[in-house]
């Protein structure tokens, strides 16, 4: 049996964990409002005036994915519910857990073997133990 590829990436957000997941449907929305996913980068550059507004956007559209992928009548959070999960202190982690979910999402990481168990990836959204092989 060949693994199975969850494609999310857990983040926890005030006691709760989210699954963000860069779906094909994520990525489509991804590409007509931004341009491409290449453009991720520039989301979270100090320059970009509405970064704030993208990355509330961003997550909630990651998060919407996972809970959908779980269950297709899942309840939906709106921008303003995930924007009372995101605060300054917690603002530098949310962008590593968007890159480490495309990461996940678009190269397999987080790979679930044939026992089950899954292989977390590192801060550069590698699966622990990938290198060595």
């Amino acid at each position: 049996m060949s693994a199975l590829k969850n494609g999310g990436y857990p983040v926890t957000l005030n006691g709760k964990e989210y699954s963000l997941l860069f779906s094909l449907n994520a990525l489509d929305e991804i590409q007509d409002r931004f341009g491409g996913y290449d453009k991720l980068t520039e989301v979270f550059n100090d320059s970009n005036p509405d970064w704030i507004k993208q990355t509330k956007w961003l997550l909630t559209l990651l998060i919407n994915e996972g809970l959908l992928s779980e269950d297709e009548d899942a309840k939906l959070l709106t921008e303003t519910q995930v924007g009372r999960l995101i605060n300054v202190g917690n603002l530098p982690d949310i962008q590593n857990s968007i890159f480490a979910a495309f990461a996940t999402g678009t190269s397999g990481d987080g790979d679930i073997t044939e026992d089950g168990e899954g292989q977390e990836p590192d801060k550069e959204g590698e699966a622990k133990g990938a290198r060595e092989s």
